[in-house]
């Protein structure tokens, strides 16, 4: 009896003293088994536990749904998609400072608007992504003049990084627009000063109630920077600065002023 006790202590001594048997970490195999819907997907990860945190438990569970997984967080995502040229900026990106996590953006399993909604038919499956945040600005694209989002000739990535941030582009702020734009492209040999500096000093990018996305209209645009000088704009052959001044000089400064981007010949940018 006493060589059993013993036997026995030393069979159980072997099982606590010896290597703790861990669990095997759960695969995308076993994920699939109850979620077959999401491994359909275009964009399925196979290795499910490497995004989402809690797996294990999750699949160790008596009851599955009262242990639910988390949802990877951007840092997450980042430790394999940093490498990317289009993502490694992100953490100076706008969406990063104001806290926008890439699962509120991108699905995990599949892109979070598969089309473009009722009214957004011409929109792209971006531009229909960007309009769920931003309606403030897609309102704009509704107004007499705009830029052409709405029928599909432009999309909102064609323009702004969503990545990325100002700070990140090595191009200057005109660069943008006039990679487009380019018959207003300097340089010219007599510049105006807000368009060297920032298209969007006088226009708008997205809408605008008033012709070419500018601000305000004319003359009240120009006269935001410009005084009206008598000498010049008073009655012909006038030399005196208490002449009234005309109504013409008040109603379209581009009229005259037609090289508003810049001239190679005329310093008043009239021509």
């Amino acid at each position: 009896m006493k060589v059993l006790m013993v036997i026995a202590a030393v069979l159980l001594g072997g099982v606590v003293s010896g290597p703790a048997v861990s669990a095997s970490p759960v695969t995308g195999d076993q994920c699939v088994d109850c979620h077959e819907a999401e491994s359909k997907t275009h964009a399925f990860h196979s290795d499910c536990a490497s995004c989402h945190s809690g797996a294990e438990a999750h699949s160790q569970a008596d009851r599955p749904r009262t242990t639910k997984v988390e949802m990877p967080e951007s840092d997450q995502c980042l430790s394999c998609h940093s490498q990317d040229s289009r993502r490694m900026n992100f953490a100076f990106a706008e969406h990063n400072k104001a806290g926008v996590q890439c699962s509120n953006c991108h699905g995990v399993h599949s892109p979070k608007i598969a089309a473009p909604g009722a009214g957004m038919e011409r929109f792209t499956q971006e531009t229909a992504l960007c309009a769920t945040c931003h309606q403030d600005v897609m309102v704009r694209f509704n107004m007499r003049s705009h830029h052409a989002v709405k029928e599909g000739g432009v999309a909102c990535n064609t323009c702004h990084d969503p990545h990325g941030g100002k700070q990140t582009s090595m191009m200057a702020k005109t660069a943008q627009c006039t990679q487009c734009h380019q018959a207003v492209r300097g340089p010219h040999a007599f510049e105006h000063a807000p368009v060297v500096e920032d298209c969007v000093t006088c226009h708008n990018p997205h809408g605008s109630p008033n012709r070419q996305l500018l601000e305000l209209s004319q003359p009240m645009l120009c006269l935001q920077c410009h005084s009206v000088a008598g000498n010049r704009h008073g009655a012909a052959g006038s030399s005196s600065n208490n002449q009234v001044i005309s109504g013409a000089a008040l109603r379209n400064c581009s009229s005259c002023h037609n090289a508003v981007h810049g001239s190679h010949m005329d310093e008043h940018l009239r021509f």
